[in-house]
């Protein structure tokens, strides 16, 4: 058999084989702040509210008027509370105990999430500098150097969900993954090469980690790292990014020799 090459090769032989115990607490939501808190300082980690073992326990009275709720052990889920006041927390409850059911790693082969503890999280809803929703950036680095910026605007599962991709000067790369629209989010240099330089310390020691940070209106929340990226099935609208990121994976000496990301990609 072929060892595996490209980048979604390179995510499912880590599905496979690396049980590395940091991936443990990396993909435990509460667990992975204090990763953050290590590298980076508090100012970085994403507020917390509170968790409890079961939705029984939330004291809903005492949370704020707008909030996130999502479960701790897994990936994908959440509820966006707008108005607590037309909240239906019944419903909220039962969906939350809904998400405490399954172990993920049943559902999914992401050995990270295998065992840790089932909880659920309250996060306050995060404000974008503008006022309106928050871009997030998804950061994607290899051996602590951060190769490309993932920009997404507009609502999780929705039409408006728009992809931008960006080197980190902030120059649009011209690829998009094919689950989402490409976007005309324009990224400052400054902005850009603040991200890089953060995600290269949060991702240290990680031959590939991808850095999930908030744009708010208080500066820069990491979310999650990231270890298993589209669980090694993304589409990509240019068959480089796979090649490349591949690459890259395997000899972080080829970052000396890459001038400009976008021919890279489309060369590659």
């Amino acid at each position: 058999m072929d060892p595996p090459a490209g980048f979604n090769a390179l995510i499912v032989h880590r599905l496979i084989y690396d049980r590395d115990p940091m991936l443990k607490r990396i993909c435990d939501k509460i667990a992975v702040r204090g990763v953050i808190r290590e590298r980076l300082g508090e100012d970085y980690v994403t507020p917390i509210i509170g968790f409890w073992d079961s939705p029984d326990e939330i004291p809903w009275h005492a949370l704020p008027d707008r909030f996130v709720l999502k479960p701790s052990h897994t990936s994908g889920p959440f509820a966006i509370i707008h108005d607590k006041s037309s909240c239906d927390f019944k419903a909220l409850t039962e969906e939350a105990q809904e998400w405490l059911q399954h172990d993920y790693f049943d559902l999914s082969p992401e050995w990270g999430y295998r065992g840790i503890p089932r909880r659920v999280l309250a996060e306050p809803l995060l404000i974008g500098p503008d006022g309106g929703g928050v871009p997030e950036a998804n950061v994607m680095t290899f051996h602590g150097q951060t190769v490309a910026i993932r920009i997404y605007t507009g609502a999780k599962h929705s039409p408006d969900r728009l992809d931008n991709w960006f080197d980190v000067h902030g120059a649009r790369l011209p690829f998009h993954s094919l689950k989402y629209r490409p976007g005309d989010f324009v990224l400052a240099p400054e902005m850009a090469r603040r991200l890089a330089a953060v995600s290269a310390k949060a991702a240290a020691g990680f031959s590939h980690m991808r850095v999930d940070i908030y744009l708010t209106d208080q500066g820069l929340r990491i979310g999650e790292l990231t270890p298993y990226h589209g669980a090694g099935q993304t589409k990509w609208s240019h068959p480089g990014c796979d090649r490349l990121f591949g690459r890259l994976w395997q000899d972080p000496a080829l970052f000396g020799s890459i001038r400009d990301m976008g021919v890279a990609i489309t060369e590659a």
